[in-house]
């Protein structure tokens, strides 16, 4: 809790010394909590086959293409939410699978793999329903999942399915045995194309109910050049911090409180009428210092621990 509460608080007296008063409001909480349930969402896709070992890229495309497909088959053939639901997941398991098996035959780093496939899966979004992307926001008995208090039930399913999955399975223990040591877990019995599999139908679950999310917010248009990538890249915060306080507690939770401080730091700037590119940059260097933090804590430790010692040797 403290990560987003000291960014919220930290923003709180900057716009109120700025002479803005939109961020201390009933709209401004609703907004961070309402905006922080897409970036959990996509934030735990990417952690989950990160603790693995496994960088991917294609978080972006799947969510893109998978809201595409599902969410025009379910406007096509006039199904409900359930209908939905049930179809935008299939697509994006299925995505998320077929990455996966490319990542196991051709044994290829899967940085190496999850861009090729962010190319491929980019190239239909914008030939499939003429380029058309979806316009799911315009059909309102598409919408219930993105408003409140419903977008919160989905979270908070989301985050108990992923913990009773990542703490209280087979896979959750494989998943991060392969990450601490992939050649130890495997020498002991662990299935590494196995959990590989089972990691991206875990995922493209968790990227269906993002892809609705992400297409009940505004027009989803295909994507190129990568683009699909910045849902990635803005979701990283989260995933850090995430990854960080799974230390302390557990990752769902860690991801959640990530994507709750992010979003208040977004939020705190937009009231104080930052520029987009600059809270690009703003963004940037708060993922780096988070990396650096986390990567380098224990020789932090250290030096503040001879820093503060070093008084008292003097004085003995």
């Amino acid at each position: 809790m403290i990560f987003p509460l000291v960014m919220y608080v930290c923003f709180l007296i900057i716009t109120l010394l700025s002479g803005k008063t939109g961020y201390f409001s009933k709209n401004a909480f609703s907004y961070i909590f309402s905006q922080s349930v897409l970036s959990t969402i996509i934030a735990l896709a990417i952690a989950v086959p990160l603790s693995g070992g496994r960088w991917d890229f294609a978080t972006g495309t799947i969510v893109v293409l998978g809201g595409i497909i599902g969410c025009n088959l379910a406007i096509q053939w006039n199904t409900g939410v359930l209908g939905l639901v049930l179809i935008t997941v299939a697509v994006c398991i299925l995505l998320a699978v077929l990455e996966g098996l490319l990542y196991i035959f051709l044994r290829v780093p899967t940085m190496i793999v999850s861009l090729g496939v962010v190319m491929l899966y980019e190239a239909l979004s914008g030939i499939l329903f003429n380029g058309g992307g979806v316009q799911l926001y315009v059909h309102e008995r598409f919408l219930v999942l993105s408003m409140e208090p419903w977008c919160y039930l989905v979270l908070l399913a989301v985050l108990a399915v992923s913990y009773l999955v990542l703490y209280r399975t087979g896979f959750g223990y494989d998943t991060r045995s392969l990450g601490s040591n992939a050649r130890l877990a495997i020498g002991n019995g662990v299935n590494e194309k196995r959990n590989i599999l089972l990691t991206y139908v875990f995922v493209g679950g968790l990227l269906g109910i993002a892809a609705i999310l992400n297409a009940s917010k505004g027009n989803v248009t295909p994507a190129s050049n990568l683009s699909s990538t910045m849902l990635m890249f803005s979701s990283m915060g989260p995933v850090l911090v995430g990854l960080f306080l799974a230390n302390y507690s557990n990752l769902p939770f860690g991801v959640f409180m990530g994507a709750v401080g992010m979003t208040a730091m977004s939020y705190g700037m937009v009231v104080l009428g930052i520029d987009g590119s600059i809270q690009t940059i703003v963004l940037g260097v708060i993922i780096v210092l988070i990396m650096a933090y986390t990567t380098n804590k224990a020789k932090m430790a250290a030096l503040l621990s001879r820093f503060f010692k070093r008084p008292e040797t003097q004085m003995g």
